[in-house]
């Protein structure tokens, strides 16, 4: 009997609440789950990464325009999350971080406007996909302010990381091989995006 007034309770916690794609971090300040944001969505992290390496592999004074062009457009791109309504650029994102990989896998020299263009593609992208639409004012602000150091810190620790081991031979082809998994993980996050 006491089985039976236990089941419709147990049903009912069952059931799932909200789940949003950009929700804030229960339980974190919005700044912190701003912090975490890139991290934890893999379009942005897969996309960072990769362009990190990209330019580590280059040398970071050779792309040093780039580099300057990616952080302006996805600051951009943040700032544009509180005038323009938010679209899904996620599929174009996880595609932008597959041709990174490939181009580090590749390891060939590219143009430097070839290497701004990708840059400032990336980053509005990225800071565009970080909207928080959910919050509002001085909450909203600090959840961007926290994504745009996020995103600044994994590309200089990407890029930091391979200039340092870009020094001899077979650390190139470890990066190579990090640019490679970059490519396939982001061409299967595409690919189960199609399939569901």
């Amino acid at each position: 009997m006491s089985s039976l007034r236990l089941t419709p309770g147990f049903g009912l916690a069952l059931l799932p609440g909200v789940a949003l794609a950009h929700s804030p971090i229960k339980g974190l300040d919005n700044f912190y789950a701003g912090l975490l944001h890139p991290v934890f969505v893999p379009a942005h992290l897969l996309a960072v990464l990769a362009l990190g390496i990209f330019f580590g592999q280059r040398g970071p004074k050779a792309v040093q325009m780039a580099i300057i062009a990616f952080l302006a457009a996805t600051l951009l791109g943040l700032a544009a999350t509180g005038i323009v309504k938010p679209a899904d650029v996620e599929l174009p994102l996880l595609l932008g971080a597959a041709v990174t990989g490939a181009l580090v896998a590749l390891d060939r020299q590219l143009p430097l406007p070839v290497c701004v263009a990708l840059a400032v593609a990336l980053g509005l992208m990225i800071g565009f996909d970080s909207a928080q639409p959910q919050l509002s004012g001085r909450a909203w602000l600090a959840a961007l302010l926290g994504s745009g150091i996020a995103v600044y810190l994994l590309l200089l620790y990407a890029m930091v990381f391979a200039d340092w081991f870009s020094r001899r031979n077979w650390q190139r082809i470890g990066l190579r091989v990090l640019g490679s998994w970059a490519a396939a993980s982001s061409l299967l996050v595409l690919s189960l995006a199609f399939a569901a």
